[in-house]
């Protein structure tokens, strides 16, 4: 559970809708004030007009936490657009469609013979816990099983994407009347998952049976972690679990941040200024997007 659960809270922008209204929030051994990390970056070669500061988010907030700092709201007042991740998550009832398109398929096996059988007890628990359909369930690809399973653990804290960083500076942009444009569509994003080869579909899912009872503790080392800045914890908190296998961190990690700085690149030889506001751990460890316009000639400034 620990490293799905840091998946959705810093890197998948799509919490899924796949249990009820939130409870009451839990109490939460939580960080209340910190700067999380953000960078400066502007090219060092002809054609590299632009800047983009950028912010690792996390994607689902405790109450009363105080994450805006000077440095964050001038480069916000600065930026003439805001870039997420993904476009149209308020739009609750297509995205439960195009999830339902993507995480349907006939001729699934049982859920329950997708683990091995001395788990089969864990998943049954979790599934009476998260209010979920076992038949719905059943017709899941192992991914989407997972996810949705994850996403009842976190909402069980009593955490929703709504109350998410991105949320927040998106209304502040519209407020402002500037721009917002996405890197991913929905589809695209779940695409990542759906395109997992299923012995990886399957160790996520094992992740969640086996860690299911550590969702608290982990949301708070996580959380703390981005509040602090502290890049290294990320990295060691990202990196654990599912994403040590090659494959899966190839599929959900590098190949969607290659993305992110070619589409980046292109935005940075026009003029203006742009903030990217995307999961914490894109912009971690020697995989980090900032770290690849690195490679393409841009000078990269943490200034926070």
């Amino acid at each position: 559970m620990r490293n799905i659960l840091i998946w959705l809270s810093l890197m998948a922008s799509l919490l899924l809708t796949a249990c009820n209204n939130a409870p009451d929030p839990v109490s939460l051994n939580t960080v209340k004030t910190g700067k999380p990390a953000l960078w400066k970056v502007t090219g060092s070669k002809p054609g590299q007009v632009g800047v983009a500061y950028m912010f690792g988010t996390i994607h689902i907030l405790p109450n009363d936490v105080q994450w805006r700092t000077p440095a964050l709201e001038s480069a916000i007042a600065e930026s003439d657009q805001l870039v997420i991740e993904v476009l149209g998550l308020d739009d609750r009832q297509n995205a439960a469609k195009i999830f339902s398109r993507l995480a349907v398929s006939p001729g699934q096996e049982q859920l329950e013979s997708r683990v091995k059988p001395a788990l089969r007890k864990d998943l049954d628990r979790i599934i009476d816990a998260a209010n979920i359909s076992e038949r719905s369930l059943n017709r899941m690809e192992t991914w989407a099983a997972a996810l949705s399973l994850a996403s009842a653990q976190t909402k069980s804290l009593g955490l929703d994407s709504s109350d998410g960083v991105e949320k927040k500076l998106t209304a502040q942009f519209e407020k402002a009347g500037k721009p917002i444009t996405a890197l991913e569509t929905i589809e695209s994003q779940l695409s990542y998952f759906d395109r997992l080869p299923e012995e990886q579909q399957r160790q996520m899912l094992v992740s969640v049976v086996e860690e299911s009872g550590d969702s608290q503790q982990a949301f708070e080392e996580l959380f703390n972690a981005w509040m602090t800045g502290d890049l290294e914890q990320i990295v060691t908190l990202s990196d654990a679990g599912i994403l040590k296998d090659p494959k899966t961190r190839e599929y959900l990690l590098i190949k969607r941040n290659k993305d992110w700085a070619e589409q980046l690149d292109k935005r940075l030889q026009k003029p203006g200024v742009s903030l990217v506001a995307v999961g914490a751990a894109h912009l971690a460890g020697p995989d980090a997007v900032q770290t690849m316009l690195a490679k393409r000639g841009y000078t990269v400034e943490q200034i926070q």
